[in-house]
């Protein structure tokens, strides 16, 4: 199911549960929901993907247009510099991927990110996981086409992806 800004906002308690299950616990549930969930969910383009099975959450995907003045996308420039300038400004921001252990190896992260990406309007998406080749996020982001655009930090990368084929990156 896909659901919008205004659509999610009554799942925030559910997606912040799942998060500290698989991300580990929030310390302050009240400024996570404000400083993450709130405010995400009000960025243009805010999509949000969750995967049921006999109404248990089985894992989430979110994501919005990327703008500078956004933390995020400021950051990737400041941090790679001008060779991502041409991918920031006008992306598909893919934030979030988690699936809930009890629900992991079932294909739902592969399901989860093609329904986040569907029918976007952006020419270019961006992301942001561990660059070690064995992590399972990014395994699975390399299987449906994205590339490794730069490194940075501790063994993070920033990987994109092109929403119609470009020679020399391939787009799943």
């Amino acid at each position: 199911m896909t659901l919008s800004g205004s659509d999610a906002a009554g799942l925030d308690r559910e997606i912040l549960e799942a998060w500290a299950e698989v991300f580990g616990p929030v310390e302050d549930a009240d400024d996570w929901r404000v400083s993450v969930w709130d405010r995400h969910r009000s960025r243009p383009g805010f999509r949000l993907v969750v995967a049921r099975e006999d109404d248990r959450l089985q894992g989430f995907a979110w994501g919005y247009t990327g703008e500078r003045g956004q933390y995020w996308t400021d950051f990737i420039a400041r941090e790679i510099g001008p060779g991502i300038d041409e991918w920031i400004g006008g992306h598909f921001e893919f934030v979030e991927l988690a699936v809930m252990p009890h629900a992991r190896r079932r294909g739902i992260g592969r399901r989860l990110h093609d329904a986040l990406l569907a029918d976007l309007p952006h020419e270019r998406a961006l992301l942001s996981t561990s660059a070690h080749t064995e992590d399972p996020g990014a395994r699975l982001y390399s299987s449906r086409g994205w590339v490794t655009l730069a490194t940075y930090g501790a063994n993070r990368q920033v990987m994109g992806r092109l929403s119609g084929g470009v020679e020399g990156v391939a787009t799943g």
